[in-house]
């Protein structure tokens, strides 16, 4: 994810359907600030956000990366993916999230990787039960604003790899990361 992408995520952040599940729609302003933090978590962490395209058509399609977060005084790495509604139900919210979940273990020395969804996001929380994930507990909020956490532990993503459980991995959908043109984000 860098600058060249701030017209994408300016889109993505004034969507209603694709915010409702992320707090609300976000102003330029906001949306600079994201991706002044993103850019940041990179230099300070190695890794982070990047932006999604769609390999059939060549347009940007989301963004999804790990990140860094702060819960409750303790840090974990999560997965956070988003996008735009013409590629809902399509498959690549799975195919990101398994790619992630590999990732994170084989590049981070981390036991736990996890997920957060809006409690009524059926749709998230299936991908990362789907996943491989399992629900820990409610994170944060109230009301329409309830938070879910789910974790998976590397040991748990280890037999998940095993050929005899295939069948929980995803399949290659058709997305490709744009930053493939460009180094490291």
């Amino acid at each position: 994810m860098s600058q060249a992408h701030l017209p994408f995520i300016e889109k993505m952040h004034a969507n209603a359907d694709v915010m409702a599940t992320m707090g609300g729609t976000r102003d330029a302003a906001a949306s600079r600030l994201y991706l002044a933090q993103n850019e940041a978590h990179w230099m300070d962490h190695g890794y982070g956000m990047y932006v999604l395209e769609d390999r059939e058509m060549g347009r940007l399609a989301g963004r999804a990366g790990l990140k860094y977060t702060v819960s409750d005084e303790q840090g974990a790495i999560e997965l956070a993916y988003a996008f735009e509604p013409e590629c809902w139900g399509r498959g690549y919210a799975m195919e990101i999230s398994g790619a992630l979940i590999t990732l994170g273990f084989k590049l981070l020395p981390v036991d736990v990787l996890c997920g957060v969804a809006i409690q009524s996001n059926t749709a998230s929380r299936r991908v990362l039960e789907k996943s491989g994930m399992r629900y820990v507990s409610k994170a944060a909020g109230n009301g329409d604003t309830v938070k879910v956490r789910y974790e998976i532990r590397r040991a748990d993503w280890r037999v998940l790899q095993d050929p005899a459980h295939d069948d929980t991995r995803p399949a290659r959908q058709g997305l490709a990361d744009d930053n493939t043109r460009q180094p490291r984000r």
